[in-house]
């Protein structure tokens, strides 16, 4: 039977569109769900390798302000009146691989006409820091290991020898406040190969002010819930089309041509895996763009070009993320410090200790002073009488 809607994506954004969290969060978590959908049943061949459409989305804002949680509240919603396999937001380690092994499920493979099986499953986790834990390098790495969708992962179970996972799938939706980062990974994990694999949503403000919110419209909910049903009976082989692959090969070219030189699409040297990664994120995108408006598994030139000018979009806010996140307290506070700068235009060091005063004493605040000016952040000038300094804005424009 044929899909109700065109495109779920847009449906999906036309039905979340009176609510408070940034059209960002709606799109990506939008995303997820498809992602999650897809699951295990579809792949892109690519080289030696298979691309497996799972994705890692982290929503970033300060806590309580770009309404992170509802973003994620109303997709899961949907994605688990669909049928979709999820995960509690808090377990065990050692839990949540019992839980993969259990959600051992099978589907006929198309292409080669066999029985496969797989283990695909998705953790919406509105409070990262409690599912990541503290620092835990363990699990890092092996959320690093399952983002691969390797054909059967390896562990070493308590007293029982080594045990394995058949076909893992794992998609992530996460929300977080960027100043738990600190708490929730390891410095040397910073730009390593688990925040390679992130694709990061930062915001600063909600979208909208709604003082009295209203269910959506319920109809609408009823047949995005079908479609994605729908979407998630796909089974088969992604590919470009011919004109959307030479588009693709063009893209990769130029970029890694520039990324050679140096030249980064995010200038934050810790998003510079991430970055030698966007190929493969482009590739996963672009195939759940495909199955937003068709089931043929076909990825066409307005799949790439709308993957990546989503991507692009995303990535200009990204360099938020780690801001805060160096090897002194004055680095945490020079982020802010460059925000307040910048949506204020020109402040006073006067306001700028009344603002920050627990944060920061006046001999750190010199050290920024002597930061910003390097950085070519902020013009400082003395003003009334030599009694105050005036800071004037002029870094690039924060979006």
């Amino acid at each position: 039977m044929a899909r109700a809607l065109s495109d779920w994506i847009s449906y999906y954004i036309e039905y979340t569109d009176d609510t408070e969290p940034p059209e960002s969060y709606h799109i990506w978590t939008a995303i997820s769900l498809i992602a999650g959908s897809l699951e295990r049943k579809v792949c892109m061949p690519w080289g030696h390798s298979k691309i497996y459409p799972n994705l890692y989305i982290i929503l970033v804002g300060p806590s309580g302000r770009t309404r992170k949680g509802v973003a994620m509240d109303i997709g899961q919603d949907i994605f688990t009146e669909a049928g979709g396999k999820t995960t509690a937001d808090s377990m065990t380690k050692e839990k949540l691989i019992q839980v993969f092994k259990n959600s051992i499920n099978n589907y006929e493979n198309p292409v080669s006409g066999f029985i496969e099986f797989h283990c695909s499953l998705t953790t919406f986790s509105k409070e990262l820091s409690v599912f990541l834990g503290q620092k835990d390098i363990g699990f890092i790495a092996d959320l690093t290991d399952w983002y691969d969708s390797h054909d059967s992962w390896r562990y070493e179970t308590k007293g029982k020898g080594d045990d394995h996972i058949h076909g893992i799938c794992y998609n992530l939706l996460g929300g977080t406040a960027s100043d738990w980062f600190s708490s929730m990974l390891p410095l040397e994990a910073i730009g390593g190969g688990f925040t390679a694999r992130i694709i990061f949503v930062s915001e600063e403000n909600k979208k909208k002010t709604v003082s009295r919110p209203r269910i959506s419209d319920q109809n609408l909910r009823k047949i995005l819930i079908a479609d994605l049903q729908k979407i998630k009976n796909l089974a088969g082989e992604f590919k470009f089309t011919e004109e959307a692959e030479q588009i693709y090969v063009d893209w990769y070219e130029s970029e890694d041509k520039k990324m050679g030189n140096g030249e980064y699409p995010i200038a934050d040297p810790r998003f510079n895996s991430y970055c030698e990664r966007r190929a493969t994120h482009i590739k996963k995108i672009g195939m759940v763009l495909s199955a937003s408006h068709s089931d043929d598994l076909i990825v066409g030139i307005d799949d790439f070009n709308r993957a990546l000018t989503i991507l692009e979009k995303t990535e200009k806010k990204m360099y938020r993320v780690f801001g805060g996140l160096g090897s002194s307290l004055t680095g945490a506070v020079l982020q802010k410090i460059i925000m307040f700068l910048a949506v204020n235009k020109k402040v006073k060091r006067s306001q700028i200790l009344e603002k920050f005063k627990f944060d920061i004493t006046t001999v750190q605040l010199q050290e920024i002073e002597t930061a910003l000016q390097q950085m070519k952040y902020a013009r400082i000038e003395m003003v009334d009488n030599n009694s105050d300094r005036l800071y004037t804005y002029i870094g690039p424009p924060i979006l």
